[in-house]
């Protein structure tokens, strides 16, 4: 570990805000333009809220919890969220968002999975999750390389996507051209023939 980096438990540097979801089955869900959330993210539009700030949500249960996996994510203003992410709030003075989120999806946080039939990260085993817990100055820095190198994959990606689709339109394009023109001695046939 690095020098003024202590190790921390996730319910030691956050305050765990479960207690005040609320799921709202399917029937009952008066349409609005609330962000409804899940386990991994928006499930739909509600009328109402029961969250107004930012937040993180880390997947209880229906998520993936490996490394890469994104099971944590960041939401902001009126929200409601169910049973099925947990509520995190952390103590701002130690900790900055992104770190934890960044921190918490690329750990394995398999060994803190419950369940065999339904996998669960049940409140007590995310309690239990240690977190480095760098000085915030060091926690922003590479917060921002982070975000940096992802957005420059992301760009990678999107230009290779492009580059592919533009491939594939060339080829389409010169195979279009060699049959649209006759070349001499050619002649058409019909398929049967």
């Amino acid at each position: 570990m690095r020098e003024g980096w202590e190790i921390k438990l996730l319910g030691e540097v956050c305050d765990i805000l479960d207690n005040k979801r609320k799921p709202i089955t399917k029937r009952n869900r008066v349409k609005g333009n609330i962000p409804y959330y899940g386990a991994t993210g928006i499930l739909s539009y509600v009328k109402d809220y029961i969250f107004n700030e930012q937040l993180i949500l880390l997947g209880e249960d229906g998520a993936k919890w490996e490394s890469g996996d994104k099971s944590a994510f960041l939401i902001k203003g009126k929200t409601w969220v169910n049973n099925h992410a947990h509520v995190i709030k952390p103590f701002r003075n130690l900790l900055d968002d992104n770190w934890l989120i960044y921190y918490l999806n690329f750990q394995d946080l398999s060994p803190f999975i419950s369940g065999m039939t339904v996998p669960k990260l049940n409140q007590g085993n995310m309690r239990k999750i240690q977190v480095p817990i760098p000085p915030l100055q060091i926690q922003k820095q590479i917060v921002s390389i982070l975000d940096q190198a992802f957005a420059a994959i992301d760009q990678a990606k999107a230009n290779t996507e492009k580059n592919i689709i533009n491939a594939k339109e060339l080829f389409q394009s010169k195979l279009n051209e060699v049959f649209s023109q006759s070349g001499e001695g050619w002649e058409e046939k019909k398929l049967k023939d």
